[in-house]
This record gives C-alpha cells, sequence and structure tokens, in this order.
C-alpha cells in the first residue's frame, strides 16, 4: 500500500499486490501546468518563461522532464532546467542563474531541506519573479517550512497532495497530531487514509489472507476517507479518483485556491515583488 510515493513507475510494472492510493507525478504535472496557464490567463498571461530547479533524483527528475514536455504546449518557454545534487547545502551558485536567466516563474522540485535552502537563497538575494510555483513542492506546503521561514514561504503556491478543508475530520484530525507536537504533514495524512482503506479492505475480504486482501482491494469503492477524491477505483494498481490539491501560502498558512470545489481563498498571481 503506496501512500506519498510518486513516481509513475510503482505501478507500471505489472505488480498485483501494489496500490497506490495518491496521484503519481505525471498527473501532478498534468494539472499544475493546467492549472498555471489557467492562473496566468486570468492574470493577461503576465509570465511567459519558466526555469525548473530540481534534485537528481527519480522524483526531482522525473518530475521535472514531464514538466519541461508540458509546458511549451501551453506556450511557456523553458529557459532552463538545472539538476542539482542531493544533498546540497548551497544555492548561491543556483540563485546567481536564476537571477541572470530571470525567469518570470521558477518551478522548484525538491525534498524538504534543499527546496527551503533555495528559496531562502532566493530571498537573500532579492530575486522576486512572478510566481513560486512548485509541483510536489518538498517544502511548498508544509506547515514546518511556513512555520520556521513565514516570509521565504509567503505566496508561494504548490500543486501537491492534500486533504480536504471542507471536511471536519481532516481539522480533529490535525489537531491531534498538533497537540502531540507534530506537523500535519503528507506523511501522516497519506498515511493515515491509505491505512483505513486498506483496514476497510481487509473488513471485506473477512480474512488475513494475502489473495482475499489483495482482491478487496482491486475491487475498493472506499469513500469514507479526508482526502479531496471520488470513491476509490484501482486500475493497474493506480486510484483513478485521486487528485492533488493547488495550495498558496498566505498570511503564515496554507490554502486550497484549485480547484474551486475546495476553493477557501482567491489565489495570488502573479506575486508582487
Amino acid at each position: 500500500m503506496v501512500d506519498v510515493g510518486v513516481a509513475d513507475q510503482i505501478v507500471e510494472r505489472g505488480l498485483k499486490n501494489t496500490f497506490r492510493f495518491g496521484p503519481g507525478y505525471k498527473k501532478c504535472a498534468e494539472v499544475a501546468v493546467a492549472n498555471l496557464h489557467v492562473l496566468n490567463t486570468a492574470a493577461g498571461k503576465p509570465a511567459r518563461s519558466v526555469m525548473i530547479i530540481h534534485e537528481e533524483s527519480l522524483f526531482g527528475t522525473g518530475t521535472a522532464n514531464l514538466l519541461a514536455k508540458e509546458l511549451p504546449g501551453y506556450g511557456y518557454d523553458v529557459k532552463e532546467v538545472i539538476k542539482h545534487a542531493n544533498p546540497t547545502r548551497d544555492f548561491n551558485n543556483i540563485a546567481l542563474r536564476i537571477k541572470q536567466v530571470n525567469p518570470d516563474i521558477v518551478i522548484p522540485a525538491n525534498y524538504y531541506n534543499e527546496y527551503a535552502l533555495l528559496v531562502r537563497t532566493m530571498q537573500q538575494q532579492k530575486i522576486t519573479p512572478k510566481a513560486i510555483y512548485s509541483v510536489l513542492g518538498g517544502a511548498a506546503s508544509s506547515y514546518k517550512f511556513v512555520k520556521e521561514f513565514p516570509e521565504a514561504a509567503n505566496g508561494i503556491i504548490d500543486c501537491n497532495h492534500w486533504f480536504n478543508p471542507r471536511d471536519k475530520r481532516s481539522m480533529e484530525l490535525k489537531k491531534r497530531v498538533e497537540a502531540q507536537g507534530q506537523f500535519f504533514s503528507y506523511e501522516v495524512f497519506m498515511t493515515y487514509t491509505a491505512m483505513t482503506l486498506l483496514a476497510d479492505a481487509i473488513e471485506r475480504a473477512k480474512s488475513t489472507d494475502r489473495a482475499a486482501i489483495i482482491d478487496a482491494l482491486s475491487k475498493s469503492t472506499f469513500s469514507n476517507h479526508i482526502m479531496p477524491y471520488g470513491a476509490t477505483q484501482f486500475v493497474n494498481g493506480q486510484n483513478m479518483g485521486a487528485q492533488p490539491l493547488m495550495t498558496q501560502v498566505v498570511k503564515g498558512d496554507i490554502k486550497v485556491i484549485v480547484p474551486r470545489d475546495y476553493r477557501e481563498v482567491e489565489p495570488v498571481f502573479p506575486l508582487k515583488a
């Protein structure tokens, strides 16, 4: 049972006992680019050029490749795609390159530490693109990042795993997690929900037999969860009802901006320098 893993190879190998509840990076990249175009068009198309900064593993590289392929189809000029080592402890050279290229939009695809350091370095060097627009950003929609670096986080948009803000159970679970001194992160709400999905399958299988549980999962229509998904439907191990949400850091909090059914605040695009 896969909770947060986004590499699509996970569900492309014909493994009958593997099930992913959340969306993969292809789905996230497609949704992110389509929504970027909607936001940019509504604002009068102020953003035309993009620079992608990504970490070197399958996650970052796969996401960057998908974005570089999708963006030109919407009329965006991908100026550069820069790969960095993981870990990286100094982003000054990359920040200098961003300043030289001066793209309208910077898209980071990296894990928490590198994401936070990159954005903070951009802030220190006074690099102010029209948008920092993340796809599966490691810190972009992280309560930890917003708390520790509120100024650097302000205004960042992210397309990522996110709970249904209109479901009161989401806020109840968030309070329980925070009461234990933890942050309500993807690893928490995605794993929590994946386990409820698995429990539902075991109950329907009425057995601890592996084959029976796998069969129950493959036929799952689980919908009693806190994610913005429809009823679960697995095709080749992928939940076809899964979707990412678009969030933005606004006034020290993370709010859903797209789609409208889950919107908590109006999006701010482009960012004011």
